[in-house]
């Protein structure tokens, strides 16, 4: 087989393109590894330099995940087409990195056009879609001969703290701060409560901590309306780790964007239950990734709508400049809705990807009539107060039952972070 041959851009799916992802990720995360476990010094958030486009959800973890490993400094990654369609060349021998991409398409397209003949890809069709799903090569920028070198911007920890107060100012989340060694978000009142600011050992630590919780902030009903989040009823519970892992997931995404620094603290006590997941659903970590994306997008999008807002006042107000101003802030808008369509297309390929897993889940698995079901990519149940009963609905069947409970469990509950090792360091010292 010649190189070129062994680096094909897209192939049939011969392997569980997400099961190896979830096996390797589960690996890191039993090592200490794993991108979140760390305090982020990685290279930035991946993108296609060619495409111009940041690489998002389950494909953006991998990536950050194996540049990491390998020791990439470089967040560019491309397919072999794409780098030889710009004169660059893949070193020989240098090993690709598989990322996926669902794509839907409508059947009556592929009638009209005559091109009715099955795909060699992973496909599915639902309500006269088809929904296919493709497994790319993609290889980093430090692989390629000829590409131009990074330019990148440099932070300074002052740009660091000025990013951070900007997204908490502009978030509009409201924050207290009126807790001695606890950071968490509150569910019931829907408010962030923190530390002071000079608890902590540094201004970063700070941010790092606060934008965590509102990372959790996002999931509310009114927001995101995030399963994990709304479904969760205790500490320990399984919906519990899972939203954590979204946020710490967010928290390295924010940070990749605009380097406001991701400090893990101590999560161990999050680590197993996050491993046991992953073995019991590969696609969690994708899921997981996808909401922490669309985290991610819903506080930067709230920071960028109030900046660009700013800026066009300012414009509006200055004489000579004006018209200057004016036509860059029409650029970046332009950019800016650019970035938007990109962000709904995929959203719409998620969403597929949901609904693909939704069918093919287990029929046959047998749950116990005395025990209340839980959320799953099946079942949705929710507690009742005024039956105490847990109402079940299976998605998949259409039916719904009910199983009356004792209220043990307190359903609503704050959202604790564990204590950030940084701030123990101070407060020892202190009382």
């Amino acid at each position: 087989m010649t190189p070129r041959q062994a680096t094909t851009d897209t192939r049939p799916e011969k392997s569980d393109y997400r099961q190896a992802v979830t096996l390797c990720i589960k690996e890191e995360l039993e090592d200490g590894l794993a991108a979140w476990q760390k305090p982020w010094a990685g290279a930035g958030m991946p993108l296609n330099p060619t495409t111009d486009r940041a690489y998002r959800g389950g494909n953006a973890i991998h990536l950050m995940a194996t540049g990491m490993s390998r020791g990439y400094e470089d967040p560019r990654w491309m397919t072999y087409k794409q780098a030889a369609d710009n004169g660059w060349q893949v070193r020989k021998g240098e090993k690709g990195t598989h990322i996926e991409f669902w794509e839907v398409k409508d059947r009556s397209q592929d009638k009209e056009s005559g091109n009715d003949q099955k795909s060699s890809d992973a496909a599915s069709e639902k309500n006269g879609r088809r929904m296919i799903h493709r497994v790319y090569t993609v290889f980093n920028a430090k692989q390629i001969e000829g590409a131009p070198a990074l330019v990148r911007e440099d932070r300074t920890p002052f740009d660091a703290v000025q990013s951070g107060e900007r997204i908490l100012a502009n978030s509009g989340a409201r924050i207290a701060h009126d807790q001695r060694d606890s950071a968490f978000y509150n569910r019931a009142s829907d408010s962030i409560h923190l530390p002071p600011k000079d608890a902590f050992k540094d201004a970063p630590g700070y941010y790092g901590t606060a934008l965590h919780e509102l990372a959790h902030w996002t999931g509310h009903p009114s927001r995101l309306d995030r399963s994990t989040l709304t479904d969760s009823y205790r500490f320990g519970d399984l919906n519990y780790a899972k939203e954590e892992l979204r946020a710490e997931l967010a928290s390295v995404f924010i940070a990749a964007e605009v380097g406001v620094p991701h400090d893990p603290a101590d999560h161990a006590a999050y680590v197993g239950s996050w491993i046991k997941a992953l073995k019991e659903d590969k696609n969690e970590i994708f899921r997981a990734a996808h909401d922490a994306s669309a985290a991610t997008d819903f506080i930067l999008g709230l920071e960028r709508e109030v900046s660009r807002a700013e800026a066009l006042e300012i414009a509006s107000s200055q004489t000579p400049l004006a018209a200057e101003s004016r036509e860059q802030v029409i650029d970046a808008e332009v950019r800016h809705a650019d970035r938007e369509d990109a962000i709904r297309e995929e959203i719409t390929t998620l969403q597929s990807d949901r609904e693909l897993v939704a069918e093919n889940a287990s029929l046959d698995k047998e749950r116990s009539d005395s025990q209340p079901q839980r959320e799953s990519s099946q079942v949705v149940a929710r507690y009742e107060s005024d039956t105490g009963t847990v109402a079940v609905h299976d998605k998949l069947r259409a039916t719904d039952s009910h199983t009356p409970v004792e209220k043990t469990h307190q359903w609503e509950t704050d959202w604790r972070a564990p204590v950030r090792t940084s701030f123990l360091a101070v407060t020892s010292t202190t009382r």
